[in-house]
């Protein structure tokens, strides 16, 4: 069976908004694709890079990541003294067209290619008005191609992506080409398999873009502690590869107790010069990672169990230079009783970790070694109310770090048709002294700041969920969140890779360090004379989103959508005192800032031809 399907302007609208989240680490946040278009048959055209059973942050790589399509322009204009500017906050989708499926002789085929149009950012002076580039049209195609061979015993696949932009902003990618070959082998019953893949990636631009590839946060090729790597302002292209081989067992003879051991072990890497983020999604390059899971399974119910399942994992990370950046170790144990409850947990021992991106291009820094906890319960949810909850803890040695995370849910089935759903969670996350803060120039080097920081976030969401006819769905989703970070006990970063962890920095003290109103003053030698400055970093952030949608099947396959959606970001920037949870509600619920509202109507029409 071959599908096309063709969409004008797949927008974000239709489903639930993206939930609240912040990173104080830099890496960038993965968000779910949502978009049916995008959503429906995807399964060719999901490349995970890894796919370890083991998990990972590495898991999160996609060659293809649909949600570059359409997303906010890269371009922000230069504004003059008393300039205004209206920029757009999402890329136009012009169109978008998408084919797929299998033939009869086990050959699978997926085409994706879809084009945004150029965006420009309107700019008003005193009523004069202007416009700005910061996105120009730009075209995306992903194609892949599947055959199974021998009953689907063995699969051979190979995948390509390109994106082309036009003219106009010289800080991005002209061009961007990622492609790559995967197999898949199963034998005896299919219980053990073999699976790998080799990928490529190809970016081109201005020198200037170039540049700000190798130097931004990804790569930073600048590292002084990594001479395996050399920026070069010339250059404008950059090609790397990465891969993952991985072998396992899957099933096997149940033992007398009814139990199976299966496996997982393998090996997966990021050469400095990979760059898929055009249209993919990295989370890192100069990465060599290993990963082993293993795990006890009983199947056969026994005693108060329906199912058991004891596991073991242990990662190991270096990079292309050879140093050794991080190792781990994990159990964790998960019990299906047969009152249909779950409960389970593990822990986590983590040894070695040592960050190349900690310092935002500065050396690699050494971080503490620490354990952690999680657990979790789950009651029948074929119950009219069901609830679940969680938690984890972990502790840096050294009273170095502490994190604590609680989650809280509850699904009510109001009847066959409605079901109602709230969830809660609370998150603190606290480092003593190694959080980056700024970097600055000092006596003919690179400085960076660091201090102890407590971050802080609270979240509560809700979903409706109500089917008035088979034809005839409601669906409501909101969610208000608030994001806290509070930073204390400056200093700057002397020995990155001492094993003692109060020789790896300097703390400010005494007239070393002056607060002013939106900064702070540092007098290292204390001369009289102020060496340099840097903003206060503190900050409260604030959202609420939500999404009403009403959805009508006209007829079979096709569709009307009337969405509204809400989103508001109240000016809390510096409300710091509060208490999180009553500013959080404060600024949400107290009706001093309007949100802004979408109104939507969008219909498809599936035909077969």
């Amino acid at each position: 069976d071959l599908i096309l399907d063709f969409t004008i302007n797949p927008d974000f609208g239709q489903v639930e908004a993206d939930p609240g989240a912040v990173r104080l680490d830099g890496y960038e946040i993965f968000f779910q694709e949502r978009r049916p278009f995008f959503v429906e048959s995807n399964n060719l055209f999901d490349y995970q890079l890894t796919g370890s059973s083991a998990g990972g942050d590495y898991d999160s790589d996609l060659l293809f990541y649909s949600r570059r399509i359409g997303g906010a322009p890269h371009g922000f204009p230069n504004l003059a003294n008393g300039e205004y500017v209206n920029q757009p906050q999402q890329t136009s989708i012009l169109g978008a067209a998408k084919f797929s499926g299998k033939t009869s002789k086990g050959l699978s085929l997926g085409i994706l290619e879809s084009v945004t149009q150029q965006e420009n950012a309107e700019i008003d002076l005193n009523g004069t008005r202007r416009e700005e580039l910061v996105e120009p049209t730009t075209n995306y195609f992903m194609g892949r191609v599947v055959q199974d061979f021998q009953q689907g015993n063995t699969i051979i696949g190979g995948v390509f992506t390109a994106v082309n932009r036009d003219k106009g902003l010289d800080f991005v990618h002209r061009n961007a080409y990622s492609g790559g070959l995967d197999f898949q082998h199963f034998w005896k019953n299919r219980w053990w398999f073999v699976s790998g893949n080799v990928i490529f990636s190809r970016v081109e631009g201005t020198p200037e873009a170039i540049l700000a590839t190798q130097t931004e946060f990804v790569h930073y090729f600048q590292r002084p502690n990594a001479p395996h790597l050399d920026v070069d302002s010339t250059r404008t292209s950059l090609s790397g590869m990465g891969g993952t081989f991985k072998i396992g067992k899957f099933g096997g003879q149940p033992d007398k107790n009814g139990g199976v051991l299966k496996f997982e072990t393998g090996i997966t890497w990021r050469s400095p010069e990979l760059e898929l983020n055009d249209v993919g999604f990295l989370l890192a390059a100069d990465e060599i990672n290993h990963f082993t899971w293993g795990g006890y399974h009983i199947q056969k119910p026994f005693s108060v169990f329906r199912n058991l399942r004891i596991n073991y994992n242990h990662w190991a990370r270096w990079d292309f230079g050879g140093q050794f950046l991080y190792s781990a170790f994990n159990t964790n144990a998960h019990a299906f009783f047969k009152n249909q409850w779950n409960i389970g947990g593990g822990i986590t021992w983590n040894p070695r970790d040592i960050s190349n991106n900690a310092l935002r291009g500065g050396s690699s820094l050494r971080r503490p070694p620490g354990m952690g906890v999680n657990g979790y319960v789950e009651t029948d949810n074929r119950k009219k109310i069901s609830i679940n909850a969680g938690t984890f803890f972990a502790q840096g040695f050294e009273k170095t770090v502490r994190i604590q995370d609680y989650n809280l849910g509850m699904n009510y089935q109001v009847w066959d048709a409605a079901r109602i759903s709230l969830s809660a969670g609370y998150n603190r996350n606290w480092r003593r002294q190694d959080q980056f803060v700024a970097q600055t120039a000092f006596d003919g080097a690179l400085r960076t700041i660091v201090s102890e920081v407590e971050q802080r976030s609270i979240y509560v969401t809700a979903r409706v969920n109500y089917n008035i006819t088979p034809d005839l769905t409601v669906q409501y989703y909101g969610q208000p969140f608030i994001f806290r970070a509070l930073y204390k006990n400056y200093g700057y970063v002397t020995d990155p890779l001492n094993t003692e962890y109060n020789n790896r920095f300097h703390r400010f003290e005494g007239s070393e360090i002056q607060a002013g109103s939106n900064d702070f003053s540092i007098d290292e030698n204390r001369d009289g004379t102020i060496d340099y400055r840097f903003s206060k970093p503190d900050f409260n952030f604030i959202q609420f989103r939500s999404n009403f949608v009403v959805r009508w099947e006209y007829v079979p396959g096709s569709e009307v959508y009337f969405v509204w959606s809400q989103q508001a970001f109240p000016n809390a920037f510096n409300d710091l005192d509060t208490p999180l949870q009553r500013s959080l509600f404060d600024n949400v619920f107290s009706g001093q800032q309007k949100p802004d509202n979408i109104f939507l109507v969008k219909f498809t029409y599936r035909w077969l031809m």
